[in-house]
């Protein structure tokens, strides 16, 4: 049994139940110590293995320099006290914090997992500032793992790290797909259920959206195009599946007619994602910046063809043309014509499902991934991280 003591950081304490818990769940059998710093969550704290350590550190969503002192503080008693042999962070503001302070405290491995590159989201000062955060971290660190192969050819561009200090794990992504919840097989059973719980007739054509409903998530545009689609043949309903903590950013008319509008139904965060998508005929994801877009491949698991945003991260989780269409970010009017297209085409769209539903299980098996990531960890810890089972982007 291994002994090493790996911690992982993140400032939204649903960052384990979405990504980490496969990863941790599999370093425990091997006889890894673990343990994981996030702000507070009731219901983590009471559910939360007791295998396992969960400590709370107070942090708040987006860039918070005012408590930065403070919270490297913080993290650099826990550092020097538990002697951790191996960090991961991920988000800005705890890869901030515990990039500097582990850095400081001289642990030997700290991998930032770069989810996503906030600043490409900005412009003028507040990307400036972004963007030194970022370097910021990345010199902090001693390897950097983007989730996409996009991503990482984009941070070496920008000068954000050298190529010989950044990798990306297997095809990329945060955690694959668990083919045991997102089984394709099920699509037809749960989408009958899920149809008439919502109330949406049979022959609808339903277009679905799952994530955070925020600005730099699309929303505006998603919303932009299904209005100008009032009217088209056939008839479209929109489904969003997704927490409203930032919903005030979409813009204000927008909100009033989807919240007015009788096809367009929002439901709150839910474990049944993949019954939801069931439910769906084509997958949108028309965000500004991702690390990835696991949601992608998720849709496409469940055989939904998608249209995403031509960005480093949801390139990556699709292949264009094949299984499913790309557009440009912020641009309603294309991603009005690409709904439109796919949506008059259904033979089309018939392939591109079937294709996903291929594509998603060569590249992104959650158990694969897993045993990489596992793998990558030992690697590290044994200081041989540069051999292994890294591997270029699919073809």
């Amino acid at each position: 049994m291994k002994s090493g003591k790996i911690c992982f950081i993140n400032t939204l304490p649903r960052a384990y139940q979405f990504f980490l818990k496969p990863q941790m769940e599999r370093l425990n059998r091997r006889g890894f110590q673990l343990t994981f710093i996030s702000s507070y969550d009731a219901s983590l704290s009471s559910d939360f293995p007791k295998e396992y350590r969960y400590l709370v550190v107070p942090m708040k969503r987006g860039l918070d320099i005012l408590h930065m002192p403070g919270l490297v503080r913080t993290y650099y008693r826990i550092f020097r006290k538990e002697r951790f042999d191996l960090i991961q962070y991920s988000g800005p503001n705890a890869a901030l914090y515990a990039s500097l302070a582990g850095r400081m405290a001289q642990l030997p491995v700290r991998i930032y997992a770069q989810w996503g590159i906030r600043y490409v989201g900005y412009k003028g000062v507040a990307r400036w500032t972004l963007k030194w955060v970022e370097r910021l971290i990345c010199r902090c660190s001693t390897i950097i793992e983007p989730d996409s192969h996009g991503n990482l050819d984009f941070s070496i561009s920008e000068g954000l790290y050298p190529s010989d200090k950044g990798r990306v794990i297997w095809n990329g992504s945060a955690c694959g797909v668990d083919f045991k919840k997102f089984d394709s097989a099920m699509k037809d059973e749960w989408r009958r259920a899920c149809r008439i719980s919502l109330g949406l007739p049979c022959e609808a054509f339903v277009l679905g959206f799952v994530g955070a409903l925020r600005r730099d998530k699309g929303l505006n545009e998603l919303l932009m195009a299904t209005r100008s689609l009032e009217g088209a043949y056939p008839p479209q309903w929109l489904l969003l599946v997704g927490d409203k903590d930032l919903y005030a950013t979409v813009d204000p008319g927008l909100r009033a007619w989807a919240e007015g509008s009788p096809r367009v139904i929002i439901v709150e965060p839910t474990p049944d994602v993949p019954k939801y998508l069931s439910a769906m005929d084509l997958f949108v994801f028309p965000s500004y910046r991702e690390g990835f877009g696991s949601v992608v491949i998720e849709a496409e698991a469940m055989g939904l063809p998608v249209i995403v945003t031509d960005i480093p991260g949801p390139v990556d989780a699709m292949r264009p043309g094949i299984t499913g269409l790309t557009v440009r970010a912020r641009d309603w009017r294309e991603l009005a014509r690409a709904i439109h297209d796919l949506s008059m085409n259904p033979d089309r769209l018939r392939l591109m499902g079937v294709a996903a539903v291929s594509f998603v299980r060569k590249q992104f098996d959650q158990e694969e991934l897993m045993r990489r990531f596992v793998a990558d960890k030992e690697r590290l810890l044994a200081g041989t991280d540069r051999e292994g089972e890294l591997c270029p982007p699919p073809e």
